[in-house]
């Protein structure tokens, strides 16, 4: 048990080392520490009796020469609700709950030229350069959650402009470290493997794209169906394009990003997922706006952003108050296909201060 003091004076001692140890070359010392307010509610406007929380992420990266290093990071969310405080190295099931603390990170990285590897516990998802930059494939450490990956991470530059990733990642049946969605539950073995493969190109083109990439999921008899167990596989591909505009939007542009993907494993008009966003980016530098569109079918379970069997509509403002302090602000609403289930409006006010 870790009283609230103690982790006051832990959150506070962080920041004090960080600021102090600097002058060993080998360290860096990084985090961030996010506030947020947080309402879900049935009623379009009534979001006065949320949560609030508090996210903080506090690591260090050694490096022990020019190709190996090593990370570690401990990572909280506190809110409102006052949640009991404990230390935990096993996820609590979907991720880490409230209240609890843990290494959100801690690998062996080794990187050259061309290949990069990462090996224990990390951070990993396909970030979309939007806004939001998340992914409908899954969005790690989303808002004020705490996901990881248990695993291996091996990236391969194949030519001047595409990249290929490889991902294998351990789930255990009662201590999942992502929030999967219901029938992709990983409950039926006690150990669970799952992957990713991916293709990338993230340099700009001639048409103004810059961003393409394409990727197959495969989590193996983690899948509950009618039947049994069986094996969630997935489909998806991005596509980002971006038409500077210096002069209109003070050196901002405008950008226009869609993803799809296909659950493989069920029904056509079941498995699809699609998702359009359009927004200016870097307005004077310092605004972000953005409005996305998203379809989910019932059987899309890998994001936790994207309600499966659901429509909605999010709108997002971003402002830059300098390189490390930046606000942001979410308004969603998602409209369930189900006649049993209510129309959801969401909203959230966010502060992020990064070191």
């Amino acid at each position: 048990m870790v009283s609230r003091i103690g982790f006051t004076i832990a959150v506070f001692a962080a920041f004090f080392l960080n600021a102090n140890a600097q002058e060993n070359s080998n360290f860096n010392f990084s985090g961030n520490a996010r506030f947020a307010y947080v309402s879900s509610s049935g009623e379009a406007l009534e979001h006065f009796e949320g949560t609030s929380f508090l996210r903080v992420r506090v690591g260090a990266f050694y490096s022990i020469n020019e190709n190996h290093g090593f990370k570690a990071r401990l990572a909280t969310t506190q809110s409102s609700e006052l949640p009991e405080v404990s230390f935990t190295i096993q996820a609590d099931g979907g991720g880490l709950d409230r209240g609890s603390i843990s290494f959100d990170e801690f690998y062996y990285r080794f990187k050259s030229e061309q290949t990069e590897v990462k090996a224990g516990r990390f951070q990993h998802y396909p970030k979309v350069l939007t806004n939001a930059g998340r992914s409908n494939f899954r969005f790690m450490s989303n808002n004020i959650n705490i996901h990881w990956v248990d695993g291996i991470y091996v990236k391969r530059n194949l030519n001047e402009d595409w990249y290929g990733e490889i991902l294998g990642e351990y789930q255990p049946r009662d201590h999942t470290s992502y929030s999967y969605r219901g029938a992709l539950n990983f409950g039926n073995n006690e150990h669970n493997l799952a992957s990713y493969l991916g293709l990338e190109n993230r340099n700009r083109d001639d048409n103004n794209f810059i961003q393409k990439g394409f990727g197959l999921f495969v989590a193996p008899n983690a899948y509950f169906k009618s039947g049994g167990y069986s094996t969630y596989l997935t489909v998806m591909s991005r596509l980002v394009y971006d038409l500077p505009k210096p002069d209109a939007l003070n050196g901002g542009s405008f950008r226009v990003a869609a993803e799809i993907g296909q659950n493989l494993n069920t029904t056509f008009e079941d498995g699809t997922s699609a998702v359009l966003s359009l927004g200016i980016h870097n307005f004077a530098g310092k605004h972000q706006f953005m409005v996305e569109f998203a379809k989910t079918d019932s059987d899309w379970l890998t994001p936790n952003v994207y309600g499966p069997n659901s429509d909605e509509v999010e709108f997002r403002y971003r402002y830059f108050i300098t390189d490390d302090l930046n606000i942001d602000f979410r308004y969603r609403i998602r409209e369930s296909r189900s006649d049993f289930v209510d129309t959801n409006y969401n909203f959230f006010a966010r502060a992020t201060y990064s070191f």
